[in-house]
């Protein structure tokens, strides 16, 4: 659609002039097509009703920028742009939604050992940093300890109580509670 599409320069029409956008009546801005819009200049006629001064600035702007496109009569063509082939696929889908994503790979020791599940998700909780400490209930403005409530000492987090846990049960350290 010519009004609401992101066909120039990846953005709307819509966000490029919006004060032009609001003169056109909705059921134009949802039915005109691209090619539509430049036969006969009828993107022009769409506009109904006064622009004002920053209305008339965006389509001087506008006017500018569609003057030097030119439309051509070869089929549009769709490339997906995650897949070399260029088709889509569900799988290429799925991969890309994770682009930019941090993996965690010893999550197959977590969950393919022979550990009772409350123990891999506690495990699994901690090592991505969201068990329910001080910390995290301080964040979220809940009511919390000062310090933690094994040593008194340090700040609560996963990593203290999970080092202080340790330290406890090697026997080489014992915190009096």
């Amino acid at each position: 659609m010519f009004w609401t599409d992101r066909w120039i320069h990846g953005c709307r029409l819509q966000d490029l002039a919006p004060n032009v956008f609001k003169s056109v009546p909705p059921r134009l801005r949802n039915k005109r097509t691209v090619a539509e819009a430049f036969h006969e200049l009828t993107w022009v006629a769409d506009i109904r009703g006064a622009l004002g001064w920053h209305g008339l600035a965006e389509y001087l702007q506008l006017w500018d920028m569609l003057s030097n496109i030119a439309l051509n009569d070869n089929t549009d063509v769709h490339q997906w742009r995650f897949e070399p082939s260029g088709n889509f696929s569900t799988r290429s889908a799925y991969s890309a939604f994770f682009i930019g994503s941090t993996t965690f790979e010893p999550w197959k020791r977590i969950w393919k050992t022979w550990a009772p599940g409350k123990c891999k998700t506690f495990i699994w909780l901690a090592v991505r940093n969201r068990c329910w400490t001080a910390g995290r209930l301080q964040k979220r403005g809940l009511p919390h300890p000062e310090h933690c409530p094994l040593c008194d000492q340090d700040d609560e987090t996963v990593q203290h109580l999970l080092h202080v846990f340790l330290l406890d049960n090697s026997g080489l350290a014992f915190y009096s509670h």
